[in-house]
């Protein structure tokens, strides 16, 4: 049996930085990987350029969270914003703000970041194991911790930081919640999140690879909370996608668990109002003739998309009806699109759900019913949007955690 201070589960950006954390102490650190080799989904994030944070002040990014948003606090005010910045600049990967919010490192490459943390581990004396699935873990002071193989490892404290389910391929699964479950968590109900959609209209995949640059999605629900983004949005062989589509993927997903369609409304041209559309519509019905419908729509669409939207009725303008134009208006300004799934695990970047925040103390991350087990970034039950959100918190989360666990192996 292999005996350490501080055991991590979970080689991602939470489990780096926790084990970072823990190895300033001067704390034995191990990190335990089940895959052949660290960090696979980090080295992929952003392109495998690795969106790492963007500008927004500590409570206005937590807030961009949601409701747990005040969970968050304590370990993003330790390392967020500017202290971040200054460590990722201290460490020789100094971050490059790229368009006016969203932070990359200036290399561009993803794997400075998982070098950065891994040449630090190693120089504290830190130990990372890969190819070691963890099938047990017993709670006690120390943990005992199995692997599929039959080595076993004993330590002082643990942090679990395992990942979420996407992209199974990179390491995503269940094993972590599925430990936490039998630790004696509560793990809430799991969903693919900031993954495509699935549209009822076959009509769709006709306009399949058209990218809009901005447009504005809403979920229609009954209830006050109206789950809404804006951004590019694309259209893919059975539904939409990208980034006025991912950060409401998840929310789509625990809808569909209690009815089969969930409507969507688009704004596909946010950039005029619905006055200003009708007007133009006006004018052209008055002044374009023989000019077809689709053709006067080619000002703002693909060919492909401008006949679609027509919906096969496709006249020359100036025969059009003032409510044939508000028809059309209405699809392209408010058109209701019903949604029926969302992509699987395999194309899902990040997952909604995990351990219940009422089972762990957001000033430590220290489980509620294991003072020497932490959790840290996806395993719990926290999701942001795209730009850099989930990255930061699996990073000060991991902190948070390994600082704990640092300081509760000394007891």
């Amino acid at each position: 049996m292999t005996r350490t201070d501080v055991l991590v589960i979970g080689s991602g950006p939470a489990g780096l930085a926790a084990a970072f954390a823990a190895s300033r102490s001067k704390k034995r650190v191990v990190i335990l990987e089940k895959m052949d080799s660290p960090g696979m989904k980090l080295l992929a994030s952003g392109g495998s350029r690795c969106n790492v944070t963007n500008v927004l002040e500590t409570e206005d990014f937590a807030r961009r969270f949601g409701k747990a948003w005040r969970f968050l606090l304590p370990a993003l005010c330790d390392f967020s914003g500017e202290s971040l910045l200054c460590f990722f600049e201290q460490n020789g990967v100094p971050l490059e703000l790229t368009d006016g919010f969203h932070y990359f490192p200036r290399s561009g490459k993803a794997r400075d970041v998982l070098e950065l943390f891994l040449s630090r581990i190693s120089s504290a004396g830190g130990k990372l194991f890969c190819g070691k699935k963890v099938v047990s873990v017993t709670p006690g002071h120390p943990c005992t911790v199995k692997c599929a193989d039959g080595e076993e490892f004993s330590a002082k404290s643990l942090v679990l930081a395992c990942g979420g389910r996407g992209y199974p391929a990179l390491g995503g699964s269940m094993a972590g919640y599925t430990l936490a479950e039998k630790l004696g968590h509560s793990v809430t109900p799991l969903y693919p999140a900031m993954t495509g959609i699935i549209c009822s209209d076959p009509a769709v995949g006709e306009c399949a690879g058209i990218s809009l640059d901005e447009c504005i999605a809403e979920v229609v629900t009954k209830g006050r909370e109206k789950p809404a983004a804006r951004g590019e949005l694309l259209f893919t062989r059975n539904g939409f996608s990208a980034f006025a589509i991912l950060d409401l993927a998840g929310a789509i997903a625990a809808m569909l668990d209690k009815t089969p369609v969930v409507k969507l409304k688009l704004d596909l041209l946010p950039k005029l109002s619905s006055a200003e559309l009708s007007e133009y519509f006006a004018a052209c019905r008055k002044n374009c003739g023989t000019k077809h419908v689709s053709s006067c729509l080619s000002e703002f669409f693909p060919r492909r998309l401008a006949q679609m939207l027509v919906n096969g009725t496709d006249p020359e303008i100036s025969r059009w009806k003032k409510a044939d134009c508000d028809a059309l208006l209405t699809r392209i300004k408010q058109g209701i699109w019903e949604i029926s799934g969302v992509e699987k695990w395999e194309k899902a970047m990040v997952t909604a759900g995990g351990v219940s925040l009422k089972e762990v103390d957001s000033a430590t991350l220290a489980s509620s019913f294991h003072d020497n087990i932490f959790f840290a970034g996806e395993m719990l039950d926290i999701t942001g949007p795209c730009g850099g959100f989930n990255i930061t918190w699996a990073l000060a989360s991991g902190m948070l955690a390994g600082t704990s666990a640092g300081n509760s192996s000394a007891g």
